[in-house]
């Protein structure tokens, strides 16, 4: 029997943590529906994958 991988989810404090932004930026974001986000509730939730695909939306200059 094969376990379920279990999704991590991030709370936007440990999210601005990851992001090294101030938790009222992810919070603009949020709002802005700039980055994904998981709503339970009114918890708001985030995958490390919305994360990375918001920091890679804002990347600019050449690819190396």
């Amino acid at each position: 029997m094969e376990k379920e991988k279990a999704i991590e989810l991030y709370t936007i404090e440990e999210a601005a943590s990851i992001l090294k932004v101030k938790i009222s930026r992810l919070r603009k974001a949020v709002f802005n529906q700039e980055v994904r986000f998981v709503k339970l509730g009114a918890l708001v939730r985030f995958k490390r994958a919305h994360l990375e695909e918001w920091i890679e939306r804002r990347t600019f200059g050449p690819a190396a």
